[in-house]
Order: structure tokens, then sequence, then C-alpha cells
């Protein structure tokens, strides 16, 4: 049996699609599965054993021809589009495949007949199955819509079984190592942290009370960070590789701009990670720190259920709270 993948968005995504993979794997172990990737997740794919195949999402009309030939050469028995976007649709409309499966997600912020009514279409002429959620209305009755459920409920009504309690555990190696004379508190510094309810004043006041605690604290960074965050680089200490950070000593070090294995390295040998819901919420659900995730208020907190991190405890609190930094001083202990 061989089976094809679409997961072509972000590396949460692909994250929360791992236990898929796996969970098939576990229970059908002669099975081959191949997945199609997009630029940002793929470096996900190439750490996980589960998967046979990986191809990367095509940037252009001859190369996603050239996929479209890789993919009809193989011969799938099925095919599952999990990501949102139109681009699993359309390869599946040229695919020469058994099974073709779709998950279509409506709204989660309006109940809108009309939501996703093109896809929904394209999925009734041209697909074998659909799941399709209308997130709203399963919100307002508090139904699990988390994305790996989602994902399993579509693989199991196409006819494959796959073991639903499977949970992943670390696929990143610690490349690089700190010579960890404190245990370690990494923050995750997305511009999700700073909006109406949170300034980053509020932010510097909570880095203040951290000497308290007996931490090494590094605050790491993506692309977003400097869009919110610019008082804090004339504060503290930073740090732009792993050679200089290994000979530094101070308590609150930022990491701006680290490599990808050097970020996932700290993050491995962190004991707590504290974020905003993204990227690094999902890579750390893979280790045994214990983790907070920051949400903007409680409506979000409650839309973003689906995203939580998959069988991993965690801790959730909000911005929009005027005892976060309290909290989050008792979550460091």
């Amino acid at each position: 049996m061989k089976i094809c993948i679409e997961r072509t968005d972000r590396m949460g995504d692909m994250i929360l699609t791992l236990p898929i993979i796996q969970g098939i794997k576990e229970l059908n172990p002669q099975f081959e599965i191949h997945v199609i990737a997009s630029k940002k997740n793929i470096k996900i794919c190439n750490r996980f054993n589960g998967i046979n195949k990986i191809y990367e999402q095509p940037t252009s009309i001859v190369r996603f021809y050239n996929l479209y030939k890789l993919i009809n050469y193989e011969k799938y028995d099925y095919y599952f589009v999990f990501s949102p976007s139109w681009f699993g649709l359309l390869l599946g409309l040229f695919f020469k495949c058994k099974t073709k499966a779709a998950l279509i997600l409506q709204s989660r912020y309006k109940s809108n007949f009309f939501s996703k009514f093109w896809k929904i279409l394209f999925c009734k002429i041209f697909f074998t199955h659909s799941k399709i959620v209308n997130r709203f209305r399963a919100i307002q009755n508090n139904q699990n819509i988390h994305q790996t459920r989602m994902m399993m409920d579509l693989v199991l009504n196409s006819g494959i079984g796959l073991t639903k309690d499977t949970k992943i555990g670390s696929i990143f190696p610690t490349t690089f190592k700190v010579k960890k004379t404190r245990p370690i508190c990494l923050i995750h510094l997305s511009s999700k942290w700073i909006n109406r309810h949170n300034s980053e004043e509020q932010f510097i006041e909570f880095l203040k009370s951290l000497n308290q605690k007996d931490y090494t604290f590094y605050l790491t960074t993506d692309e977003t960070t400097k869009i919110k965050f610019s008082k804090i680089f004339n504060k503290y200490l930073i740090c732009y590789d792993w050679q200089n950070l290994i000979n530094y000593h101070d308590k609150i070090i930022i990491c701006d701009d680290f490599k990808f294995d050097e970020w996932v390295s700290l993050i491995n040998q962190a004991d707590i990670v504290i974020t905003p819901e993204c990227g690094c919420v999902h890579i750390s659900s893979l280790n045994n720190c214990k983790l907070c995730i920051i949400y903007q208020n409680k409506s979000s907190k409650k839309y973003y259920e689906e995203y939580t991190p998959w069988k991993k405890e965690f801790l959730g609190l909000e911005t929009d709270d005027n005892k976060l930094n309290s909290k989050l001083l008792n979550f460091i202990q």
C-alpha cells in the first residue's frame, strides 16, 4: 500500500501531522508513505524517519508539471490533502490514484454557508472522500476540532486504520551544546507577545523580575521580533551565533537570528519554554520541557485550541490577564 500526503504550510502544521504518519505505520508497518512538503516544513520531514520519500512543493508551472509526472509514476493507493490552499486540490485533479481525500476547514470566526464553497464543490466532483468542518459551529458547541484529530478522522473514514494515541518524541538532535551551570528557560520573542493588552514596557518589567530566579534566560527571535520589540535590544546582551553564546555567562541573553539547528538545540536543552502560539510551541512539544503558551486573549485561546500540542501538557496564559507577569513567575520554578 502506498500513500501520499500533501502538507504544504508551516512547521507546526507538519509536526501536528506526524502522529498521522506514525499512527498509520504502527498499525501498518508495510505501508509506504510519501509527503509533499513546503520549503518551510520540509526540514521537519527530513528529520522524521517514518516518511519514505519527500517532495518539495514546486514554485513554478514547470516544476509543478515535473512533480505531477513523478507522483503519477508512483501509482499511489491513497492521496490526502491536509493543507488549506488550492495547491493540493489542483494537484489531486490530475492525480491517478484510487482514493483521494481532502480536509476542508470552514471559517472559525463566523458561520457562513458559502465559506470554502468552491473547494467543497471541487472535492465533491473530483475526490473520493472529504471531511468538511464548520469550525465556528464546532467551537460554539465545544466540540474537539484539534488538527490532528480531524486528520485522523479523515484517514479512518477513507478506510485506513491507524493508532490514535501515538506520541511523537524528539526528532531533532542537539547539535550544539551549552555549558549548563543553571537551569535554562527559553522565552521566544514572537511579535504576538506585544499587542493592546501587553506592551513592551510590561514585558521589560517581567524580564527585570527574572533576576530573582536562578535560571539562565535565552530570548530567541524570529522574523517578526523587531516589529514589536526594540527597547530590549538596548538593554540586554545580544548574541548572533553559537560560538559567541558558549562564551557568555549573563543571566539574560538575546539569541538573535540563530540558525535553525542552533535554535532547536537551545529548545532541546531548555527546562522551561515560554512562547506565543507559533512554531516554537510545536518543536518544544516534542521534548520533556515545561511548556507555557501565551495567547493574545481568552477568545484567541479558544479559537486556537485546534493547534495545541498533541499529547503534551502545557499551561495556557493570555496577554490580557492583568496577573500575567506574576503567573509567569510562578510557572518558572
